[in-house]
């Protein structure tokens, strides 16, 4: 296993990823659930594809989640996984919706969920974008109910398997009011992070 990036480039990689969520995610997020939002940017990781227990918590391991995955191509390539508890995921829904969720997420709950996911990642390709001149497409939403391990290896198995790493960053956003906790993990092949810290 060879580590292509190194730590300097992964330390202007959170800083350009942070500036990028401060700028166009956050007010976004604000704007949705009418609220001020906290952000906290882990930081950034390339990690063995072997070892991925390095970005799953013992609570994220025990606890099912709701989860939007998108997959952004182009001139930037970026997975990015939208994830909340279960149970967390009803309290946001219910506030996009006005209205009390009382069983299992289906139909509009989870058309909501997904339309979260959707709009942070297009906040966060267009800030690349119009910053960097880079062309992004994002892929229509994909939505599960599923086991953090789970989820996570699925995102994996999308890259392919060209390296035997991947580059993780792991952002918290936090809704002040509400209590309400959005994780968002960007995935991206080592080979991505130099067209980020130019």
């Amino acid at each position: 296993m060879e580590i292509l990036s190194t730590s300097n480039d992964l330390q202007k990689l959170n800083s350009v990823l942070d500036s990028f969520i401060v700028q166009k995610t956050i007010p976004s997020l604000r704007s949705i659930l009418e609220e001020p939002i906290t952000h906290h940017l882990r930081n950034t990781q390339e990690i063995p594809l072997i070892n991925l227990d390095l970005i799953i918590s013992n609570l994220e391991e025990m606890n099912i989640m709701s989860a939007v995955y998108i997959k952004c191509v182009g001139d930037i390539h970026m997975g990015v996984l939208l994830y909340l508890p279960e149970e967390e995921s009803k309290t946001l829904a219910a506030k996009l919706l006005g209205k009390p969720i009382s069983s299992e997420l289906a139909g509009i709950a989870t058309s909501s969920i997904s339309e979260i996911g959707n709009i942070l990642t297009a906040s966060l390709i267009n800030a690349i974008s119009i910053d960097m001149g880079y062309k992004i497409c994002s892929s229509v939403p994909g939505y599960a109910v599923e086991f953090f391990r789970t989820l996570l290896e699925a995102v994996v198995s999308d890259f392919g398997n060209e390296f035997d790493t991947l580059v993780v960053s792991n952002v918290e956003l936090h809704g002040v009011n509400s209590g309400i906790g959005i994780h968002i993990l960007l995935i991206q092949d080592p080979s991505e992070v130099k067209k980020l810290v130019i």
